[in-house]
């Protein structure tokens, strides 16, 4: 493209005064209406490195920034400081987002932090509205008080005239830990750094407030779309997951899906990049800019999305055409990299929404130090090696079709501009069609889970038997009772999960180590168990304005398959209409219903018939296309209410099964993680909270029964799997494995068998009455041993004058891994038919232990349960 030479302004760069066009000749391809940017000088940490704004910190405060408007994209109309005239000097500004007639500028705002104050007396961030006409602004919400009730950011207007944005305020969330019997406070992220940011809708002027969103982690960026959906990042760092996807949802909360990008953040040499929404196109696709997650200052690749036809870089939607599904944008900084930014650096762009195809952008050209001396990025001084010098921004546009970039603003040494808005008039969103509600669902605060066929993995039959049964390779015969009986399925159950919010240090002192082996799982409840039918299909009631986890599990408690994921919300009333499983790491659309192919599951082949092959005392007859989940619960609606326990209804083979599978707390000797009320009947609220003193420990100091050689006799794990013995004399623990409720030594906030069975340990041996560890001698690839030998490479020798020979530790692996049962064979294959210790535990106690592995093995799974520190 043809961009102006830029030498006399890479020379002639300053650094005083705010960005002014100066008095160069009027643009006239500009049309003259206003634009809006936030300008501060290089925000700095204390190492003199530029800070770029994370989308993992969106409460993070940098003074100093200004709110500028201009009357036009002209290189001469009038620059006006709004926002010092508003509150003074120190504020940070951002978000900056125009009205759809381009009469009034939403914005969020953070006053300076109050010296000595406490944190939670600090200043908070607000939303603003400016009405350019009458040139002032107003706090959307007048009350200080409820003001300052969150940190509230990323205003967008909604047609009706509301406004969406991100906010911590979680009125919802926090009203539903009153209802489990737990202080209301505002919950961190699942990284526990930072509070957790979800979508709200306000009314107009402020005084009606609704969250929409209740992901674990930030929700942020609302985009309104053209059909009145809401477009948004969501951070999806359910077990670690740790990216940023787009989303799509109502702005009543419903219909929420993933809209692009799960699998489509790999850059190369082990990078990961981000989008950052900023509009739509006229064409309909989502101008986006991809950053590197740790992208230098101003180093972002403009994009257009075609939101329409892909769901990932390599997915395209079913049945869609499309030539690809991103396309970089023509002009400066083309690019992602880490090297000298040749094209120069990005903050930010935003259509001209004129029709005229060209961009507003902030800008600064590359430049390299000599000295004290700025060079240009040419070939001559790039090949001398000299380094980039820090950004100047200035304000452009950017005309893709006619191959130019004109100067707006002129650049300046040590300054950052980003948020760019430009007033242009628009057409009004449709409003947004919400999805039904069922209003008996929404007034429990329930909603309905509703899944075709788990078997449908990608529109692939998959029946997760390993080995696959012999012929059965669809899933009109794996559904069939007369081919395949229940015992024969693998999966028989849905298991629901919810995650737990988790407070900061103020409300309760949660150490790393209390969360257990792998803190990245958080804290998990089970909401319950819904039998998995034939086809595949399950329909369940699960808990409304709550993150849900979804596990597909089998008769003996161990999920089959891996954790779903990312966090599922619904709203009140509102079914979630799921087609079937997603393999890890597909680029195939799943959860968007407007792209996905048909189901694999037809559903019953006639009206007024049953299904084939099934027994007609319980489903008489299906309507035509129906799953047996619907048809079950159609005509037994108490069918979608979970239960604690796992209890299995098999109401199809024929003849009727002698009995049907029921693994019950009630069976258990020792203390159950869910309250006997729960047990009997499920409720909304019902949860089982497994935590490892509780549940798990007195399992293993249990006094039993068990067959030793052949005679019963009176055992206790913990007795047995212990460093003394039964006369108290120290000894080698049997098997390796301490199993005494005792802290840690490794760890004192862990007891000693947890460790036990979570972390590798070295082997023990008894020597001069000490337990140490065994040590063995070295040896090369060839069997000869190794030797200890200097740093001059000497050998070193014994008193003995013999060679001193390398040993090492014996490793002895953990038996158990968080979040996989599954994986856990060495510790569960003990109890087997077969096994070391065979029929040793119950069938409930190892449901109980495989609940607790799948959940990820917490220590804890309540943070008011933890021993305060």
């Amino acid at each position: 493209m043809r961009v102006p030479v830029l030498l006399g302004l890479l020379v002639g760069i300053s650094g005083c005064g705010g960005m002014d066009g100066g008095d160069q000749q009027k643009d006239p391809t500009v049309t003259d209406i206003p634009v809006a940017y936030v300008q501060r000088s290089l925000p700095r940490d204390d190492d003199g490195e530029i800070v770029v704004e994370s989308l993992e910190e969106p409460a993070a405060f940098q003074a100093g920034a200004r709110l500028m408007v201009r009357d036009s994209a002209s290189s001469r109309a009038v620059t006006r400081d709004v926002s010092t005239t508003i509150f003074g000097s120190g504020h940070d500004v951002r978000d900056l987002t125009m009205s759809y007639d381009g009469s009034r500028l939403l914005f969020s705002a953070r006053a300076p932090e109050i010296v000595d104050a406490d944190e939670d007396e600090q200043p908070t961030w607000n939303l603003w509205e400016y009405d350019f006409q009458t040139g002032v602004a107003r706090r959307l919400i007048s009350s200080d008080l409820r003001a300052e009730e969150g940190q509230d950011r990323y205003p967008a207007y909604l047609p009706d005239g509301r406004i969406v944005f991100a906010s911590t305020r979680q009125r919802q969330a926090r009203a539903r830990l009153l209802d489990e019997g737990k202080p209301q406070f505002t919950p961190l992220e699942e990284g526990r750094d930072t509070y957790a940011f979800a979508l709200h809708v306000m009314s107009a002027d402020g005084v009606e407030i609704e969250q929409i969103t209740f992901n674990m982690s930030h929700d942020v960026a609302p985009l309104v779309g053209r059909d009145g959906r809401v477009i948004f990042l969501r951070w999806d760092n359910k077990d670690n997951e740790n990216r940023f996807d787009l989303y799509r949802v109502n702005p009543d909360g419903t219909g929420l899906t993933p809209l692009y990008g799960a699998d489509s953040h790999d850059a190369g040499n082990n990078r990961t990049r981000e989008f950052l929404p900023l509009s739509l196109m006229g064409d309909g696709r989502l101008l986006t800019a991809a950053r590197l997650r740790e992208a230098g200052a101003g180093q972002m690749q403009p994009l257009a999305i075609h939101i329409g036809n892909f769901v990932n870089r390599e997915g395209p939607l079913f049945g869609r055409v499309g030539s690809q599904a991103e396309q970089a944008l023509p002009g400066p900084a083309s690019s992602l990299g880490d090297a000298v930014a040749v094209e120069g650096r990005l903050a930010d762009l935003v259509s001209m929404d004129d029709g005229s195809g060209r961009f507003l952008i902030a800008w600064s050209p590359c430049r390299l130090r000599e000295g004290q001396t700025l060079r240009p990025c040419t070939a001559e001084y790039l090949n001398q090696g000299l380094p980039e010098a820090p950004p100047a921004f200035g304000l452009w546009i950017l005309d893709p079709a006619e191959g130019t970039q004109r100067p707006v603003v002129t650049p300046q040494a040590n300054l950052w501009v980003t948020e760019l808005a430009v007033a242009t008039s628009r057409t009004l969103p449709t409003q947004a069609v919400a999805n039904e509600r069922d209003d008996a669902l929404a007034e429990d605060n329930l909603a309905r889970l509703d899944i075709r066929s788990v078997y449908d993995m990608d529109s692939r039959f998959v029946s997760f038997n390993n080995p696959r049964l012999p012929g059965i390779s669809t899933l009109e015969q794996f559904r069939d009772p007369s081919l395949v009986a229940p015992e024969e399925r693998q999966v028989r159950f849905l298991r629901i999960t919810k995650g737990v919010l988790i407070p900061d240090e103020d409300v309760r002192d949660i150490a790393g180590a209390q969360f257990g082996r792998a803190a990245n799982f958080g804290m998990r409840e089970i909401v319950g168990y819904v039998p998995v039918e034939p086809d595949g299909s399950v329909r369940a009631r699960v808990p409304a304005d709550a993150p849900l986890g979804l596990q597909l599990v089998d008769a003996t408690g161990k999920a089959v398959y891996s954790r779903h994921g990312a966090w599922i919300n619904l709203r009140p009333g509102e079914t979630l209409q799921c087609q079937g499983c997603h393999a890890n790491n597909s680029p195939l659309p799943h959860g968007r219903t407007d792209g996905m192919a048909p189901s694999i599951n037809a559903g019953a082949p006639l009206t007024g018939q049953p299904f084939p092959n099934t027994r007609t005392d319980v489903v008489g007859f299906a309507d035509a296309g129906e799953t047996m989940a619907q048809a079950l619960t159609r005509l037994y609606p108490e069918r979608e209410i979970p239960a604690i326990d796992m209890r299995g209804f098999d109401a199809w083979s024929d003849p009727a099964p002698a009995e049907d599978l029921l693994l019950a707390y009630a069976d258990l000797q020792t203390l159950a993680p869910a309250p006997v009320p729960c047990q009997q009947q499920w409720q909304a609220e019902c949860r089982t909270v497994i935590h490892y003193q509780d549940h798990i420990q007195p399992l293993w100091d249990l006094p039993r029964q068990a067959d030793v050689g052949g005679s019963l006799q009176d055992v206790t794990c913990s007795s047995c799997h212990n460093r003394r013995d039964a006369m108290n004399a120290l000894q080698v623990p049997p098997a390796q494995l301490e199993l005494t409720g005792e802290a840690s030594a490794d760890q004192p906030l862990q007891p000693t068998s947890y460790r036990e069975l979570l972390f590798n340990d070295n082997e023990l041996v008894l020597e001069d009455g000490a337990l140490v560890d065994r040590l063995e001698i070295v040896t090369d690839g060839e069997g000869n041993v190794v030797y200890q030998t200097d740093e001059d490479g000497e050998l070193i020798l014994d008193n003995m004058g013999n060679p001193v020979p390398v040993t090492e530790t014996v490793p002895v692996s953990a038996l158990i891994r968080a979040g996989q049962a599954r994986n856990s064979d060495a510790f569960f294959d003990i109890f087997v038919q077969g096994g070391a210790h065979d029929d040793w535990l119950k069938v409930e106690e190892l449901r109980l232990l495989a609940e607790w592995a799948d959940l990820g093995a917490q220590l804890y799974n309540d943070p008011f349960r933890v021993p305060e520190n």
